[in-house]
């Protein structure tokens, strides 16, 4: 699956390309500011001002809408009806303007956009869809144009609707909307850290669209190199040697996910255990590190660029578990080790446990890969023989998930780290899950 995010100011054309660019992929459009839209009219038929944000919030509950596809094409019913061409009158901008700076309004729909993009290859176009709505989209494109560009376009576009307006009116509207846009206190008007920028000022609608495929091919492609190129070069040179040396024999590799986001939940031996696993996955494998790394001047720079999430061990990281959710719905690969510490020469089904890996599949609703490593000693040791054992996935619908809460997560904690130890040929035990993620 790949998911695109298309942001930018008004006029620029975003719409008209992301349902182009739809078209020749073969995914689905997601006209995410249409929603906004149809709140704003719903509000302004009720006699509601889209400024006053009390009785917007108060409406809400009112409101009731359906996005469904039919044949390519998106409908959105509002309380069962269709919307038709009302939402896209100036009036209606000005009101979608005004809601989707609410924060309640932006919550009363992100739930619906991500959901979407969770089972489908889609484009997004809004004015945060690349910061906000999809943090984790492979592609994300912010695309501008001068005022003068996006008024004029705009302009056309209405009159050829047959709406009575003005070249000066269309200007000034925009001037006050993207003001308005890329000011507001919530989910503001602006580019994402690591969005491309495609001025298209100068290009035909035409061109635009191939300007947008181009970045998406460079995108795939520098996808299938399987990582950083600091992370192909470590790992080209390591692995081999690290695999004859440590006598690694691998079993079960028929189970290594090709593509797709996934947590690779593993016991915890030594300080090895991450090199091993990334000899044995071929996409670049991201795992949690702790904070106390990432404050050691150069190689702080050096884990991050290997593909290392900062976890402060001591609490509850929320920006950490949150940063490997992202990932893993960007088709990322994420190792875990439940045990949250290495115990080497000691049967994994006589140690505790804690419960971050099982809410992060939860979250991520994300399948989990058990993988145990064995080996015969205390510790590593030169030439002897290592295990990295790959068992089957353990698919989302498998843990057992309901509501999520911490019964729930000790519970698929436990489904998990028992799959570990039976792979290994440990105890039948299941170890006690720690509240840590709770």
């Amino acid at each position: 699956m790949i998911r695109i995010a298309i942001d930018g100011p008004g006029g620029a054309g975003k719409s008209s390309l992301a349902k182009a660019v739809a078209a020749r992929l073969g995914i689905v459009y997601v006209d995410t500011g249409a929603l906004y839209r149809t709140i704003g009219v719903y509000m302004l038929s009720k006699g509601i001002s889209t400024s006053d944000e009390s009785m917007v919030v108060a409406a809400l509950p009112d409101v009731h809408l359906e996005m469904k596809f039919e044949n390519g094409k998106q409908i959105i019913l509002l309380n069962g009806n269709e919307v038709g061409e009302e939402i896209r009158t100036p009036e209606a901008s000005m009101a979608a303007s005004a809601v989707s700076a609410i924060g309640a309004v932006r919550d009363f729909l992100l739930s619906t956009q991500r959901s979407i993009a969770e089972s489908n290859s889609v484009i997004m176009d809004g004015r945060d869809i690349g910061t906000v709505i999809l943090p984790y989209a492979e592609v994300k494109i912010f695309l501008t144009a001068s005022p003068e560009a996006r008024a004029k376009r705009r302009f056309e576009e209405l009159t050829a609707k047959g709406i009575d307006t003005t070249y000066e009116k269309v200007y000034s509207e925009m001037q006050e909307r993207d003001k308005n846009d890329s000011s507001r206190a919530i989910a503001p008007c602006v580019p994402a850290a690591d969005a491309i920028m495609l001025d298209n000022s100068a290009l035909t609608a035409e061109g635009t669209v191939n300007a947008v495929l181009d970045i998406i091919n460079k995108v795939r492609k520098n996808r299938k190199k399987r990582g950083s190129a600091l992370y192909v070069f470590l790992k080209t040179l390591i692995s081999p040697f690290y695999k004859f040396f440590g006598r690694v024999h691998v079993i079960g590799k028929e189970n290594i996910p090709k593509e797709g986001g996934v947590i690779i939940a593993c016991n915890h031996i030594g300080i090895s255990d991450i090199f091993l696993l990334s000899s044995t996955f071929p996409r670049q494998l991201h795992y949690l590190s702790k904070k106390e790394w990432f404050s050691v001047p150069v190689l702080k720079h050096l884990i991050r660029l290997l593909g290392a999430i900062p976890l402060d061990r001591g609490g509850k990281d929320i920006g950490a578990l949150k940063n490997a959710i992202d990932s893993i719905k960007a088709g990322k690969q994420i190792a875990i080790f439940p045990q949250g510490h290495r115990y080497p020469g000691v049967d994994p089904s006589e140690t505790s446990v804690k419960n971050g890996v099982s809410l992060i599949a939860y979250k991520a609703h994300a399948d989990v890969i058990p993988v145990c490593i064995r080996t015969d000693g205390v510790k590593y040791k030169f030439l002897r023989k290592i295990d990295v054992i790959v068992g089957k996935p353990i698919k989302y619908a498998e843990l057992g998930f309901l509501n999520g809460g911490s019964e729930e997560y000790k519970q698929a904690t436990a489904k998990i780290f028992s799959e570990i130890c039976t792979l290994g040929g440990y105890g039948k035990a299941l170890p006690e899950a720690k509240g840590d993620a709770e």
